[in-house]
């Protein structure tokens, strides 16, 4: 059997170690850290992405999450109402509900699937940083946006983008009985900035994003935090909730981190190593799908290996469906922060994005492996 090594035990390699197992074969993954976890974050799992979670199994799963939303909200910045989302006929329009939760939760679901079909499929402490010194006959470069195996491949570095994000997850009994907790995301849009609320778990907690450009330069990471003041400084002249929100956060201190990124790869593929996730295609969050493409990775990933006859036609299939479409998304994503922090508020129509583009309605559990080019 060919022997598949994973690097990185994030939702993209999970999900690629769940999808070959379910084609049969016996993956590996390797992730540095001691222990499985996942950062306290909100995720957005959109249409697509949930279809292919389905078709791994994990549809009921989902359920007791409670993370479906019935309406997303766009806000100018002083909370002047302009566009809504109706999410309620996610499932007639794109073929699966729009969730949102804790990237925590998803991550148990995915890593307990994977163990109950190999109690020894996940090895942890097991860093690894060139992959030809894995025993395996194919390797999956799942490591991040920082991934040793692409830049040992392509030669490329992370760059700085300019925007800065800041993270809280509060408990909404931290929060004034007066401000607007109902389900689903609002938005706030301004000049070089946007701020993004949602609830998760039921609504026991509110999850907040906020994000802005021209900042001076800010590592990468997800555990540095800084005082609340400094986003409240930043986002001033928004809506008084989004400062009721801001303050609210544990302890008075924020996550803050730089966004990185690297140039679109001319192919996922090198040789006997996929890349998969944010080390083939790290994308800016203004499309909220860096998680989706790793989720659609690791599923097409799966169904290649099942459907190709030897580990390099299942490379090729992989490489010739992947390719193109998560080109085009991290170029659209790249697109957003200039559709929405606008100076003026766009009145007219809303941003162009994930339902204009027709994102939502790739399906990786079905989508044509063979020769695939279509990048919507």
């Amino acid at each position: 059997m060919t022997r598949i090594a994973i690097i990185g035990a994030g939702l993209g390699g999970l999900t690629a170690a769940l999808a070959l197992q379910r084609a049969g074969f016996r993956p590996v993954v390797h992730e540095q850290a001691a222990e499985l976890g996942e950062v306290g974050a909100g995720i957005s799992v959109t249409p697509n992405a949930v279809k292919g979670l389905v078709s791994l199994g994990l549809g009921a799963a989902l359920d007791p999450l409670d993370a479906a939303i019935p309406r997303q909200r766009i806000r100018s910045a002083d909370g002047t109402p302009l566009f809504e989302f109706d999410r309620t006929t996610s499932v007639t329009d794109w073929g699966a509900p729009y969730l949102m939760m804790l990237r925590a939760d998803l991550h148990a679901l995915l890593a307990a699937a994977v163990q109950a079909n190999d109690p020894q499929a996940i090895r942890l402490r097991s860093a690894v940083a060139d992959a030809r010194g894995l025993d395996a006959d194919v390797v999956v470069a799942a490591d991040g946006v920082r991934s040793a195996v692409r830049a040992a491949l392509v030669g490329d570095e992370p760059r700085f983008t300019g925007h800065v994000a800041w993270r809280a997850l509060v408990p909404a009994d931290r929060l004034p009985a007066d401000l607007d907790l109902a389900p689903g995301s609002i938005v706030w849009a301004g000049e070089g900035r946007s701020f993004v609320r949602y609830p998760v778990r039921g609504g026991r907690f509110v999850n907040l994003v906020g994000l802005s450009r021209g900042q001076a330069w800010r590592d990468e990471g997800w555990s540095a935090t800084v005082p609340v003041g400094e986003a409240l400084a930043v986002f001033a002249d928004f809506a008084p909730e989004v400062g009721a929100l801001l303050a609210a956060a544990p302890d008075g201190r924020l996550t803050s981190w730089g966004l990185f990124t690297r140039p679109p790869v001319e192919r996922m593929t090198h040789g006997s190593v996929a890349l998969l996730g944010d080390a083939a295609h790290p994308m800016l969050p203004f499309m909220g799908q860096g998680a989706a493409m790793a989720i659609e990775d690791g599923v097409v990933l799966g169904r290649c290996f099942a459907a190709a006859a030897d580990p390099a036609a299942a490379l090729a299939l992989y490489d010739a469906a992947r390719t193109p479409r998560t080109r085009f998304i991290q170029e659209q994503s790249a697109l957003g922060a200039d559709r929405l922090q606008t100076r003026h508020a766009p009145a007219a129509a809303p941003p162009k994005g994930e339902d204009a583009l027709g994102i939502f309605a790739y399906d990786p559990a079905t989508v044509a492996l063979e020769g695939a080019r279509d990048a919507a």
